[in-house]
């Protein structure tokens, strides 16, 4: 009884050590970058088929060379056996014809004969006891074989005993040629038991191919599905959630992954913005219910202007609205399956400038070289997503950039430029931002060679700048309100053409003496 639960207990440590252990590998790999992931397949496919390469040239080597030693094998005892019998009938045309030729041909033959016995295998642990002991009495008899045969030639014929040494040489040759007769014999069977052992193992060869092959794919089969298939399940989240987002529906749950990788880092981002966006889309509805209701106790008309146009301005610095931020937030995701991390990095730094600034401006009036670098980040991302498609430039002097000018009065510029414009034409388009120092004048353009417009809609613009600002899209209208508001002078001008492009220029000179003091807050007061 005691041993049975001793047992039980050792069974149960052990199955816990396992689990702890596949625990802490699976934490290992979700700790790891997704580069080092794909190392990872790739290292052990790569294992596999070293090993499944190293195998048929280990098999092939042994089957090569062992087939090798029985040719050669087989060869020296034919070469032997051939070169015999080559000396034995120039021994006969010697004792024949004793001329010099013969004589020649004799000893050539002699002395290849002599060549192919060293050839012959004369290893005891190699060749066997059989083939050893035919080969050693080949050896031996041929060292006698050649001294009476050297007797034999030396001596006339005419001599007494010269019959019967000459048939003692002939039967030596018998003799020899006997045994090479038995030694090729003895070679040939055993190189058939040879191929008799090695056909199984041949013919089993393929099986274990296929096997091995088998083996590589269902291994690099689960590691591909252990992580893509958590990839593909992710980004589905996170494109069902962004699609609910751009309908303003927060009540999806939060995007899980368990890694730290770059996907990790991406859906945690994508959790922040997503209530960062909540609290926004909330914030904003108040505001639109402030301004319905400011409409409804009919203020003055200046007040009502102003208010309309800090509430507007809050709005406009949060013009990177949900439908633009998770529509840039999805390219990222599949970006990032084909670049490597330092690209995701970057865009997300880029949406995030975009957003603090956004976010947590507070002043009416910044640097021109503030607005500039939030044009640089939503230029940057806008690249990303349309490659060569779009291109643009800034032609400002820096001397012009401690210059203050209103909060986002550019970028909702380079934004309708790229959506209205260069987006909607398919072999995209340029931006041109021009800002120069016109005497006591600030002069920007902001000029696209996009789509352009008919000349009843920019009619309609152009009456809509002339009734201050009534009627004009959110981004325009708020630009135009501001600097007839701020500026003693101010005046924007639109100029489009249909296929060709549109141009707006802003120009504005000394600030009013009641502006200087102005900041976002006053609109919630």
């Amino acid at each position: 009884m005691v041993r049975r639960q001793k047992k039980g207990n050792g069974r149960e440590k052990h199955s816990k050590g396992g689990k702890q252990l596949g625990d802490r590998l699976l934490a290992f790999w979700y700790q790891m970058s997704l580069k080092r992931k794909l190392y990872v397949i790739i290292v052990s496919v790569g294992i596999i088929m070293a090993a499944s390469i190293f195998i048929n040239l280990k098999v092939a080597y042994i089957f090569i060379n062992d087939v090798s030693v029985i040719m050669d094998d087989n060869l020296a005892c034919y070469k032997f056996q051939e070169s015999m019998e080559n000396e034995s009938g120039r021994f006969v045309q010697l004792l024949a014809n004793n001329t010099p030729e013969n004589q020649t041909a004799y000893r050539q033959a002699c002395l290849e004969t002599r060549a192919y016995l060293n050839n012959l295998p004369y290893d005891y642990d190699k060749i066997g006891e059989e083939r050893y002991g035919i080969t050693w009495n080949i050896i031996n008899c041929y060292g006698t074989y050649e001294k009476q045969r050297e007797k034999v030639t030396a001596m006339s014929q005419n001599e007494p005993g010269y019959i019967k040494e000459l048939y003692k040489t002939y039967s030596m040759q018998k003799y020899l040629d006997s045994y090479g007769t038995r030694l090729t014999k003895v070679v040939l069977m055993s190189g058939n038991d040879y191929y008799e052992i090695q056909i199984p193992v041949l013919k089993r060869m393929p099986y274990i191919l296929v096997a091995i092959s088998v083996i590589a794919f269902f291994v690099l089969l689960i590691l591909l599905r252990f992580i893509t298939g958590s990839i593909v399940k992710t980004v589905v989240q996170l494109a069902t959630a962004s699609g609910k987002i751009e309908k303003n529906d927060f009540s999806s749950p939060d995007v899980r992954w368990d890694g730290r990788d770059e996907i990790g880092q991406l859906v945690s981002a994508f959790n922040k913005m997503k209530h960062a966006t909540q609290d926004y889309v909330t914030a904003t509805e108040e505001k639109r219910m402030i301004e319905e209701k400011l409409y409804r106790h009919e203020l003055e008309r200046a007040e009502l202007e102003k208010r309309f146009s800090m509430a507007q301005l809050q709005l406009i610095k949060s013009q990177l609205n949900p439908h633009f931020l998770f529509n840039t937030l999805n390219m990222i995701t599949r970006m990032a399956q084909m670049e490597e991390a330092p690209v995701t990095e970057e865009m997300l730094v880029a949406i995030s400038s975009l957003l603090r600034y956004s976010l947590r401006t507070s002043n009416a009036f910044e640097p021109l070289e503030q607005e500039l670098k939030v044009v640089r980040d939503y230029m940057y991302i806008q690249k990303m997503r349309f490659g060569n498609r779009i291109q643009w430039e800034i032609d400002c002097s820096k001397d012009l950039y401690q210059e203050e000018v209103p909060v986002f009065m550019l970028q909702p510029l380079v934004e309708n430029a790229v959506i209205h414009g260069i987006s909607e034409k398919e072999d995209g388009g340029s931006i041109t931002i021009r800002i120069e120092k016109r005497g006591k004048l600030l002069w920007i353009s902001v000029a696209d060679t996009g789509k352009g417009m008919d000349q009843e809609t920019l009619g309609a613009i152009r009456e809509a700048i002339e009734t201050k600002g009534t009627g004009l899209g959110i981004g325009l209208g708020n630009i135009y309100r501001r600097i007839s508001y701020y500026y003693e002078y101010g005046k924007v001008t639109i100029d489009s053409k249909e296929n060709s492009g549109t141009m707006v220029q802003i120009e504005f000179g000394r600030r009013r003496d009641n502006m200087d003091h102005v900041s976002v807050d006053d609109s919630r007061r």
